[in-house]
């Protein structure tokens, strides 16, 4: 944009006008993807697998792949996470815990498998 008044003996028109349209616009990138090696942990809030040797306070490594029955599953299903071992009834999807039996709906979200877990620490508040 040129100003019109008070020109300046330095200013010095420009032998061609800019065109606004082709200055190239800045290109769109993706989100980054997170890497493949990022670890979650997962830490145990209620005494739902405490006859699994899970107490309240453990931590869980998560491997983000589909579980297998039989194996402790982190789900995020009805907009909260939900930890239990996965398990199939009647042809559907279901966590067990030591307080019954969990539906999984069909857009449940399996987050991972426990891969190891940390035993809470001695004198530690358990949540």
């Amino acid at each position: 944009m040129r100003s019109t008044g008070g020109a300046s003996r330095c200013d010095v028109p420009l032998p061609f006008d800019i065109v606004p349209d082709a200055v190239p616009a800045a290109a769109k990138r993706s989100p980054a993807r997170a890497p493949e090696d990022v670890t979650q942990v997962h830490r145990l809030v209620g005494a739902h697998l405490t006859s699994r040797g899970l107490p309240p306070g453990s931590d869980l490594v998560i491997n983000p792949r589909r579980p297998r029955r039989g194996e402790v599953a982190v789900v995020r299903s009805g907009g909260r996470t939900r930890v239990g071992i996965f398990d199939l009834e009647r042809g559907r999807a279901v966590l067990r815990s030591d307080r019954g039996t969990r539906w999984l709906s069909p857009d449940a979200v399996y987050v991972g498998v426990a891969a190891l877990v940390s035993p809470t620490l001695d004198g530690m508040p358990t949540g």
